[in-house]
């Protein structure tokens, strides 16, 4: 799993390569500079959910998790630390041995 920084540092990266956005910063205030607006929330959440395989539910949004480069690299450490683990399915034969 990447460390904080790393993962700001992707996330910064999916902001400029996806939505052609360049964060000044990993503390600015997202919403409140007009970085980002409705719109390009919801680009956001496809672009995170994509990169980073996760899944965001309505029920789970809160405002305040997206606000910073920081706490949207929370989150999704978060989203990806709780994702179910693999399992190892050992194929067994079914048919009974005569």
């Amino acid at each position: 799993m990447l460390d904080a920084r790393d993962l700001e540092t992707r996330i910064a990266q999916l902001f400029a390569d996806r939505l052609q956005i360049e964060v000044p910063a990993a503390d600015v205030d997202l919403f409140a500079t007009g970085i980002v607006d409705s719109l390009m929330f919801v680009k956001l959440l496809a672009s995170l959910e994509e990169h980073f395989s996760i899944r965001v539910s309505f029920e789970e949004l809160e405002i305040d998790d997206f606000r910073t480069l920081q706490q949207i690299a929370r989150f999704v450490a978060a989203k990806q630390a709780a994702r179910p683990k693999a399992r190892r399915v050992i194929a067994t034969d079914s048919h009974p041995t005569p």
